[in-house]
């Protein structure tokens, strides 16, 4: 019989030979993180280490059709934009884990790159644990042979994804769970002397039946002296243009005391965070500045991307700081290292109605600043489909329309001064952010043929930049 170390050896080389599939390149992205093959969700242990930024997401390596069995893939940057495939990082290899290594965060303490996971089983019955693993040097993964610290016997079958961080001396970490039946969502507190023995303190949120029925990939930090929960429901029911997913990721302020462990918000409305189609299940960190940094899986469960047919599936969004509002919302901005992925200028300056931009490669970074008593469009054109955004300034809204069943997704917005946009086009994706940040839309597109630019037949530009972007991850094919 094969000793687990020969299994994960053997198992690393198959993973890396995967690497040399056939991946057709027509959406893969040029700046955003995808996966050399096969599937990605969410993504996992989001930190930095030995001065590189680590990220870990849900993979599949097997097939690019399905989630499967979850394993953890591995990337890594300087500088949070050019980032280098690893191999795969973790296996479901153990009792606990055996039908998935599902996700989970990273917390670095005294040179260890530790990584908190929940461990998933679905026979005799379905359970999820919460496992610890360990790293020294940033690319091998150790389990602990203590596994699992966290068995959360009494809040089976969904109970799942760590968030761990450190306060004063202790480590503290939030669970998503269901309850009531699994009708109802929340979030659970608890707290570690060493990442190995977990107490319950306290159930920090949950729902009074209309935010879904299980809350995942939870998140609690401080931000400008206030305490945000970031939550994804599932379940929730739509109410006019908002929750239109059936996978939402919103949040709610408050004040904490770690005393007490109470938080009190100010409201129940859950806000969401992004209002675009794909969007959904982040991972946050902290970084060495003090910003508030994170990503998002970019795509979505209930939709069938063409991508699948490609060879590979799934992308994460541009690292976006998180900024609060003195009205207590929440400011998402592209993290400013996006500026190296810049290429050439394509052009700059005043546009009218009409002005039509054709793109070499579909990879750009577009700035919009026009008036704002006026309604403005902005089309993204192909051969065969056609995504618009446009502000209506006498109805204060921003619609996405990307055309098909479900095109459309819309939020209030009203821009303070001229209306400023930019928008992120990376081969099958786009990323809008609206101002100051004050909202985004995350969606996808699949263009056939070249993509270009055009202005609506009413709207003129004051000023209408566009750059090229640059490839910042390996394409299909390179070693």
């Amino acid at each position: 019989m094969l000793s687990i170390a020969t299994k994960f050896i053997l198992t690393a080389l198959f993973l890396n030979s995967c690497w040399a599939i056939d991946v057709n390149p027509r959406y893969v992205p040029h700046y955003h993180v995808y996966p050399p093959s096969g599937w990605m969700n969410d993504p996992n242990g989001f930190c930095i280490f030995e001065d590189e930024y680590h990220l870990f997401y849900q993979y599949n390596p097997y097939s690019s059709q399905e989630p499967g069995v979850a394993h953890w893939g591995h990337v890594k940057s300087p500088d949070l934009i050019n980032w280098e495939h690893l191999p795969t990082a973790m296996t479901p290899d153990q009792p606990y884990d055996i039908n998935g290594v599902f996700s989970g965060s990273a917390i670095v303490e005294n040179g260890t790159m530790y990584l908190l996971y929940t461990g998933n089983v679905n026979n005799p019955i379905n359970k999820q644990v919460q496992a610890l693993a360990a790293s020294q040097d940033g690319i091998s993964v150790v389990k602990y042979p203590g596994n699992p610290v966290i068995e959360g016997a009494d809040f089976q079958p969904n109970i799942r994804d760590p968030k761990v961080w450190k306060h004063g001396d202790l480590f503290y970490m939030v669970l998503g769970n269901s309850f009531d039946d699994n009708t109802r969502g929340r979030v659970l507190l608890y707290s570690s002397p060493d990442l190995i023995s977990w107490t319950l303190e306290s159930v920090l949120d949950e729902s009074d039946g209309s935010v879904g029925h299980v809350w995942e990939c939870p998140d609690f930090f401080e931000l400008d002296g206030k305490y945000v929960l970031l939550f994804s429901p599932q379940g929730m029911q739509a109410i006019g243009d908002k929750y239109k997913n059936f996978f939402q990721t919103g949040y709610v302020v408050g004040n904490f005391d770690y005393e007490n462990e109470i938080v009190y918000t100010y409201n129940r409305i859950l806000e969401n965070l992004d209002h675009g189609h794909d969007f959904t299940l982040l991972k946050l960190f902290l970084d060495g500045s003090g910003r508030r940094v994170f990503v998002a899986w970019f795509s979505m469960w209930e939709s069938v991307h063409p991508e699948r047919n490609d060879g590979w599936s799934g992308q994460i969004t541009i690292p976006r700081e998180l900024e609060l509002t003195e009205g207590l919302r929440l400011l998402q901005k592209p993290v400013k290292e996006l500026d190296a992925a810049r290429g050439p200028k394509l052009r700059s300056g005043k546009a009218k109605a009409g002005y039509t931009l054709g793109l070499e490669a579909a990879a750009a970074d577009i700035r919009v600043t026009a008036p704002r008593l006026q309604d403005f469009e902005l089309l993204l054109e192909s051969d065969d489909s056609t995504l618009s955004i446009k502000y209506d300034y006498r109805r204060g809204t921003v619609t996405l329309d990307r055309g098909g069943d479900d095109g459309v997704r819309r939020t209030k917005w009203r821009p303070e001064g001229n209306l400023i946009w930019q928008v992120l086009v990376d081969s099958s994706s786009v990323e809008l952010f609206c101002g100051e940040g004050e909202v985004t839309f995350s969606s996808r597109l699949f263009p056939n043929g070249a993509l270009k630019i055009r202005l609506g037949d009413s709207s003129n530009a004051d000023d209408l930049t566009v750059y090229k972007m640059l490839r910042t991850i390996a394409a299909p094919g390179d070693n």
